[in-house]
């Protein structure tokens, strides 16, 4: 009982530590890319982020995520279009 507790406590701890270094990482790497100076990045970083590169980060991979889910939504939508017109265009031609 207290091996299960304790394991799940480390795991989910070490899952979480990992998930905050990927997204300091992607933070550090997209304020770098996107304001190259240190000093400007440094301001960035303070005024938008609370000081925390896993911040921007998280806000940078939300961003994806919700350009991504509105990407698969268009996708999603003109393939049902076109079934929709193929099955519609099926229909007529065999009046």
């Amino acid at each position: 009982m207290f091996d299960d507790i304790l394991g799940d406590a480390l795991v989910d701890g070490l899952f979480r530590s990992l998930m905050n270094a990927l997204k300091a990482t992607i933070g550090f790497v997209y304020l770098y890319l996107r304001y190259w100076r240190p000093h400007r990045v440094r301001e960035q970083l303070a005024q938008r982020y609370g000081g925390r590169y896993a911040t921007a980060g998280s806000a940078v991979l939300t961003g994806l995520m919700q350009g991504l889910g509105v990407v698969l939504l268009l996708i999603l939508a003109a393939v049902g279009l076109f079934f929709l017109g193929s099955a519609i265009w099926a229909a007529i031609g065999q009046q």
